[in-house]
């Protein structure tokens, strides 16, 4: 239970409007709540100014819609300690904001006492929040996506899997999507990935990373300054996982055990891919998730901290103070979260004004988890909906623009086979799988060039959903109630198959063309009409051969190994790496753990031979006193005799 402790503190508040900056004296500062995590922080502040006329360059400019900065820095009054102790440093954009006003003086150019509130956090929240983009990539990094979106932000991606080149990747987050924002992707995206988002408030930086940060200079928590220190159990994980891969030809199931499971108790990740390395690919992903959260250390203070405490600080707790089975005691702890209320004993508008420190009541405390813990924490987010429906064209190079031709690319890879998709939204071409859609498999009616359809765009995969249009030339007159079956490359070379009604009598016919070479087979009641025909004035074509769809197959089949080999080999080296990782920060805790439990051994045998240093220190104290005794004893019986 945190208790409110009294404390001079020194506030420093920079505000910076429409390109102007304020400096608020430390005194003037009535109030800050403040709540951290890793990734980011939430904060109000409060402040009187006294005297302000209506047109002061402050209330002008904090009246008027301009982006606000805050820089927001908070130190105990300490000169006894040296170094001199670390600043809470808070940089980032307003939210919200407020003004009351008391009147000063009776006249119409009446100065009068204000009260601003600021509410802000970090920027990546007041930003990424509110932006929804609705984008298409092709051949592009998450890395390359994030550089486009980061406006202002400082972020530092140390993440493989960043920088790895997707052949699509699709940003749904419009105003279909309610409430689903980029900084909502980003989470998504570090947590279906088992990656690392953090925020440095000292630097005001943020941190792409497969893994926490293990570096940093490790602070000294002074025992004298914190009111209580309580272990909190996190509760652990009761399942497993199983992978399915859904494929009809070759389906499998892959356990992942997990040790606190309770057998029969699973979370189950559903797949539908022929290629072996994406499956093991999300198995060691999901069996990654299979971490149990290790034990807590939640710290209120009596006394202001003289060392930083933000979120992703590095603690140790150590010295006798601390007691000796203490959850964390002689370890590096990382803050995982960071409470701060702070309310000034004058409130008044008068009190403290041009002041640079002021009393103040606290609370204040933190959480605090092992600098070994893999797990990583996120705040909730909305997971972002997908698919997204477009209009494409088919895509098949060569030939004229109303030709009918189809391309389908073969992976030889992974023996599969792909149609492409132009978007013209914004002009990117992506691959959906070469499948029969929504005809059974002994038909074969691949798109044609340039046909509409629609495209289901997921995150890095399109599906062809349905065709929008007929082709030119293929729907016949309403009056015939006809039906027809197009086939060909255009006009001049094709067959067609159509039967429809003429007076009343159904009527079939096949009519093929191949430039002035034509026939015709038609059915109708009572007749059967063949006919072969051949206009004398039409010289026999030009054979012509246009290998354009064949190099651009070959292109798109290269590019498509190339990049599967290249990521193949950046999973296989990301997928060691992040063994390597893993069995290094497991021989670290084993280490730890060791010297953990040497330290205990030895203060076990230090403290026996301590306790038997002082028995016979005692032992020999009582025979000092009965030699002391017996001689001053026989002093006695000597000068009786003399």
């Amino acid at each position: 239970m945190r208790t409110a402790f009294k404390e001079r503190l020194k506030f420093e508040l920079t505000l910076t409007l429409g390109g102007k900056s304020f400096s608020i004296p430390g005194g003037q500062v009535k109030h800050v709540a403040v709540r951290a995590t890793p990734t980011g922080f939430t904060a109000s502040v409060t402040f009187w100014t006294s005297m302000e006329k209506k047109d002061a360059p402050l209330f002008t400019a904090f009246s008027k819609p301009d982006l606000a900065q805050v820089r927001l820095s908070v130190v105990a009054l300490d000169e006894t300690t040296t170094p001199a102790p670390v600043p809470l440093v808070l940089q980032g954009l307003v939210r919200a904001r407020r003004i009351f006003a008391e009147t000063h003086g009776s006249t119409d150019s009446q100065r009068v006492f204000r009260r601003y509130t600021v509410d802000f956090a970090d920027a990546a929240q007041v930003l990424w929040r509110q932006h929804r983009p609705v984008e298409l990539h092709t051949d592009m990094s998450v890395s390359e996506l994030i550089d486009a979106h980061k406006v202002s932000l400082k972020i530092t991606q140390d993440w493989g899997v960043l920088r790895q080149k997707l052949p699509m990747l699709c940003v749904a987050l419009g105003a279909d999507a309610p409430e689903v924002s980029f900084y909502d992707f980003i989470l998504w995206y570090v947590d279906t990935h088992n990656g690392v988002f953090s925020y440095d408030s000292q630097k005001n930086e943020y941190l792409l990373a497969d893994s926490k940060p293990s570096s940093g200079k490790v602070a000294k928590l002074d025992a004298l300054r914190v009111q209580q220190a309580r272990v909190r159990l996190p509760p652990p994980i009761r399942h497993g996982t199983r992978v399915l891969n859904a494929l009809g030809n070759g389906p499998t199931t892959v356990a992942l055990p997990q040790d606190q499971a309770v057998p029969g108790v699973s979370h189950d990740v559903m797949l539908r891919t022929p290629i072996t390395t994406q499956a093991e690919q999300r198995q060691k992903l999901e069996k990654t998730r299979l971490q149990v959260r290790q034990r807590l250390l939640e710290v209120s203070f009596k006394d202001f901290p003289l060392v930083g405490v933000s979120p992703g600080a590095l603690l140790r707790l150590e010295g006798s103070l601390w007691p000796s089975g203490l959850t964390g005691r002689d370890e590096d702890m990382r803050v995982l979260e960071m409470d701060l209320d702070v309310h000034a004993e004058r409130e008044g508008q008068h009190d403290d004004q041009k002041a640079k420190e002021a009393d103040y009541q606290v609370m204040m405390g933190i959480r605090l988890e092992s600098a070994s813990e893999p797990v990583v924490s996120l705040p909730p987010y909305r997971t972002p909906r997908y698919p997204i429906h477009v209009e494409g064209l088919v895509h098949s190079p060569g030939g004229e623009a109303t030709d009918r031709r189809y391309t389908i690319i073969d992976d030889e890879k992974t023996s599969l086979s792909y149609f492409r998709m132009t978007v013209p939204l914004w002009n990117k071409t992506v691959s959906v799988p070469a499948e029969p859609i929504h005809f059974p498999g002994q038909f074969f009616f691949p798109p044609y060039k340039n046909t509409r359809v629609l495209v289901e765009l997921h995150y890095d995969r399109a599906d062809l959903i349905r065709f929008i249009d007929w082709k030119e030339g293929v729907r016949t007159p309403q009056d015939g109630q006809g039906d027809q079956i197009l086939l060909g490359q255009n006009k001049k070379s094709q067959t067609a198959f159509t039967h429809d009604f003429q007076d009343e009598k159904p009527v079939w016919r096949m009519f093929r063309t191949s430039a002035g070479d034509t026939q015709v087979i038609r059915m109708s009641e009572g007749n059967l009409f063949i006919q072969v025909k051949e206009k004398e004035e039409a010289g026999a074509p030009t054979p012509t051969y246009d290998v354009s769809p064949q190099v651009d197959a070959a292109k798109a089949d290269l590019s498509a190994s190339v990049g599967g080999a290249i990521g193949e080999t950046s999973a296989t080296y990301l997928g060691a790496m992040t063994a390597v990782r893993a069995k290094m920060k497991s021989a670290q805790t084993e280490v730890k753990a060791s010297l953990g439990g040497a330290r205990a051994e030895v203060g076990a045998k230090v403290g026996e031979a301590k306790s038997g240093l002082q028995g016979a220190t005692s032992r020999l104290s009582q025979g000092l006193s009965k030699v002391t005794g017996a001689a001053q004893a026989a002093k006695a019986a000597l000068k009786k005799l003399m």
